[in-house]
């Protein structure tokens, strides 16, 4: 009975041994499989700490941007209230452009209406140029008539002044040459060349030549075709006076003050007719001629 309960009780001791045994192989396996998912959390851990400063440092670029957004933000409301101000002053440009526009359609309608007036007027000067052109051609046959014989009391006019100079020069020029004229020409013309001109008056003393230009009414354009055109020639045509002082004169019927100080400043003598009918040197006392080469 003693052999019965020890081998009894051996297995029990076995079998608890066994379900010992077991319990442990069971913890150890449940052990390993936690340390393998402690070691998955330590892993997951990690990748979630990188993550996570990830996150801080994205947080950060946002909160840079966020900043760089309200700035901008503010610029954008400056610039949209500087628009809303340009605004305003283009609305009220506006309304004066419709204002002029309304001012400027008036004074079209005013053109018009002054156009239509215009036209009538020029209808009304049509007819009256019919008329007026019958009458010019009349006009037109008197004038030619008037102006023929004024040309012809032109060329007795010219004949009278060159004949006064003519006589009077004698007697004008003796005291300022100290010497009589040993000859006066009129109507020079040079020697086969006919056509370049003649020389009204062309008094000779010796040592100097006097050549005078005879016009009716006197002008700065026949002081300025004389001295740079007729002038200097002189010589060129007539060669008998190239040993000479060659001196200008230019002598007219009509002579204004600035004309003949034109003429005077020019170097040029100025003869014109006194209120006797005779001639005379208008150049004043201190007057000293210019001498052409």
């Amino acid at each position: 009975m003693n052999e019965q309960s020890s081998e009894t009780r051996l297995d029990r001791i076995e079998r608890g041994l066994e379900a010992f045994l077991e319990s442990m192989r069971a913890f150890h396996k449940a052990q390993l499989k936690t340390d393998a998912q402690i070691a998955e959390l330590r892993e997951s851990q990690l990748i979630t700490s990188a993550q996570i400063a990830e996150l801080r440092e994205a947080q950060k670029i946002n909160d840079a941007q966020i900043a760089e957004l309200r700035e901008s933000q503010l610029i954008t409301s400056a610039q949209i209230a500087e628009l809303r101000e340009a605004q305003l002053k283009t609305d009220a440009q506006i309304a004066e452009l419709r204002e002029a526009q309304l001012k400027t359609d008036a004074q079209i309608a005013e053109l018009r209406e002054a156009q239509l007036k215009t036209d009538e007027q020029i209808s009304e000067l049509r007819k009256s140029h019919l008329l007026t052109e019958a009458q010019m051609r009349r006009t037109d046959a008197t004038v030619e008539r008037v102006a023929k014989q004024l040309g012809e009391l032109g060329l007795v006019q010219g004949e009278v002044a060159e004949d006064l100079f003519y006589r009077n020069v004698p007697y004008l020029f003796k005291p300022l040459f100290k010497s009589p004229l040993e000859s006066i020409h009129r109507n020079l013309r040079p020697k086969g060349r006919r056509d370049l001109g003649e020389y009204d008056i062309v008094a000779d003393s010796g040592r100097r030549v006097l050549v005078i230009e005879v016009k009716n009414k006197l002008s700065k354009k026949y002081v300025d075709d004389f001295i740079q055109r007729k002038l200097p020639r002189f010589k060129d045509l007539f060669p008998q006076y190239l040993d000479k002082e060659v001196m200008g004169g230019i002598g007219a019927l009509v002579v204004k003050d600035d004309v003949g100080r034109y003429a005077e400043d020019a170097g040029l003598y100025v003869l014109t007719q006194t209120e006797t009918g005779g001639a005379t040197i208008l150049n004043r006392k201190n007057f000293k001629p210019k001498v052409f080469r």
